[in-house]
This record gives C-alpha cells, sequence and structure tokens, in this order.
C-alpha cells in the first residue's frame, strides 16, 4: 500500500514543476514581448523625427514661398487696374486686416476704390427683412422694385448706388449720398472715408469662410442673400469678384462654395479663395482685369488654377 506521505511528495513535486514552468515561460515570454515592443518604439520614434524634420523643411519652404509673394506682389498687380474705379464690400465676419491689405493691392494696381461698404449683421437678420423691404420701397420711389424679399430689394438700391456698367444711366451723387445714408441711418451698413461720388466698374466682394458650421437654415438664408446682393450688383456693373480666405478642407464654406457648385453663377462670378494671402489678393486683381472681358474663373489655393490664365477653369 502506498503510504499517504508519497502522495503528498509528488503533489508538491508537480506543483513545483508548473511554478517552475510558468516562471520559466513567463519570463522567456515577456523577454520576446519586450524586445518586440521595444522595436516598434524605436522605428515609430525615428519615423517621427523624420516627419518632423520633413515638417519643419516644409514651414520653411512656405514661409520662403510667402516672403518670395509678398515681395513679387507688387509687380504683378502694377498698372493691372488703371483708371478702374472698385467698390468693395464686405460681409459681416471678414477681417479687417485681410480687407485693408486688399484695398491696398487694389490701389498698388492703379485702382481707385469709390467706395469701401460693410454689410452689418442686421442686413442679414431676418428679423430684419421688413425693415429693409420698406427702406428699399422708400429708396426706389417710382422705380419697380424685383421680386423677392426684403434683402433682395435693398441689394437692388444698394447696387444702385455702387455700381455702373457702359451705356447705363449713371446715378447721380445726391441720389448715391441719400441711398448710401438711409441705410447707414438704419444700421443696415457702415461707409468707411468719404461716401463716394460716382458708381464704380467693378466691384469686390468678401465673404468670411462660411456664416455657420452647422448649415442651420439662417445660415442659409444669410448666403443666399448674400448671392442675391452679388447677383444685383453683378448685373449693375462691369464684372464682380468674390473672395474668402484659405477654405479649410470639410468645413462650411459658404457663400463662395455655393457660387462654385452653380454653373449659371460662375458664367458671370469669378471666386478666389486665400485672400489673405499675396497670392489670392493677386489672383483678385487679375480675376477683376479680365472680367470686363466676360471672362470668369475660380481661382486660389483650393482650385487647379491658383491664379487667373488665359485658359480659366470653368
Amino acid at each position: 500500500m502506498i503510504d499517504f506521505r508519497y502522495h503528498i511528495v509528488s503533489l508538491v513535486a508537480v506543483f513545483l514543476a508548473l511554478a517552475l514552468g510558468l516562471f520559466l515561460g513567463s519570463t522567456s515570454l515577456q523577454s520576446t514581448v519586450t524586445h518586440s515592443l521595444q522595436k516598434q518604439a524605436d522605428r515609430v520614434t525615428t519615423e517621427n523625427q523624420s516627419l518632423e524634420g520633413k515638417n519643419g523643411q516644409l514651414g520653411q519652404e512656405l514661409s520662403a514661398s510667402q516672403a518670395f509673394a509678398d515681395a513679387v506682389e507688387p509687380y504683378a498687380v502694377s498698372d493691372k487696374l488703371v483708371d478702374a474705379g472698385i467698390a468693395v464690400v464686405s460681409a459681416p465676419g471678414v477681417d479687417d486686416g485681410d480687407r485693408s491689405a486688399l484695398i491696398h493691392t487694389l490701389v498698388l494696381a492703379g485702382a481707385t476704390v469709390t467706395a469701401d461698404v460693410r454689410l452689418q449683421s442686421s442686413y442679414l437678420d431676418p428679423n430684419q427683412d421688413a425693415t429693409l423691404a420698406q427702406l428699399a420701397s422708400q429708396l426706389a420711389g417710382t422705380h419697380p422694385l424685383p421680386t423677392g424679399d426684403g434683402a433682395t430689394q435693398a441689394g437692388t438700391e444698394l447696387a444702385r448706388a455702387l455700381v455702373t456698367r457702359p451705356g447705363a444711366r449713371i446715378t447721380s451723387t445726391r441720389r448715391i449720398e441719400l441711398i448710401l445714408s438711409t441705410l447707414t441711418d438704419a444700421k443696415m451698413i457702415s461707409v468707411s472715408g468719404n461716401a463716394p461720388v460716382r458708381p464704380a466698374d467693378l466691384v469686390v466682394v468678401l465673404v468670411p469662410v462660411g456664416s455657420a458650421p452647422d448649415g442651420s437654415a439662417s445660415a442659409v438664408q444669410q448666403d443666399n442673400d448674400l448671392i442675391g446682393l452679388a447677383r444685383a450688383l453683378r448685373r449693375g456693373s462691369s464684372g464682380l469678384v468674390v473672395a474668402a480666405p484659405t477654405l479649410q478642407s470639410g468645413a462650411n464654406n459658404g457663400v463662395i462654395a455655393v457660387i462654385r457648385a452653380d454653373s449659371s453663377l460662375t458664367k458671370t462670378i469669378s471666386t478666389v479663395d486665400a485672400d489673405d494671402t499675396s497670392v489670392g489678393r493677386v489672383a483678385t486683381v487679375l480675376a477683376l482685369s479680365a472680367a470686363p472681358s466676360g471672362t470668369t474663373g475660380r481661382y486660389g489655393s483650393t482650385q487647379k488654377a491658383p491664379l487667373p490664365t488665359t485658359s480659366p477653369v470653368p
């Protein structure tokens, strides 16, 4: 008969063997896994350092390119808009620095900025539409107003004050002052500097990158009102460019995206993105200079043609 102590010794031996096996196995596995993870970490570190180096190099190249574009800008636009009268209309949300820089570039190109008008947020407020309609009716007098909302009708009167085209009856200085002062007193617009004494031949409409990120109904209506104003300004002028800052991938790019998606609008209106850069400002000048001949296109950092060429992007 096998002694009970023999069983105890056997069980202890088995557990000791298991413990030893687990210890040796885990030690061996841990060493293998640790080595593999260390190799991966080293590789990621090396790749990250390489990417940081490339990113730094690209940043330096971009800065150099921007500095070059800034230096070339006056020469690129020189005499491109000699004797041209240009009205600048800015939507709410447009950066004042970008607006001032573009006006400076227009002047370098030889243009006369006849009006610098900034729309106030109330102009695009749906709750103020009835007020705009009343103002438009007051200003129109016996002139017929287009069908549509108050923003559409007021836009027609504003265009009458700001722009003209060859062969059209020129709005008198007195009437220009009346239209602009009425809309200014109603806090629908503000005018920088002196009121224009004559309408402009060309017009730039500056818009922000998207009026609202959520694409809400009010944002869509604001975009539509701005496009309606752009239509009125284009009908009354020899050419119009809608310009916006550098567009963001996947973001709501607002008015400029809507225009680019509408073939009926791209036939008569040029668009430029990146007007916050030298390239965008030069593109705006060149697009304006080509507009009287009927040439339109889509230009900027996100387009195939960053600058207007003899074969603009349709």
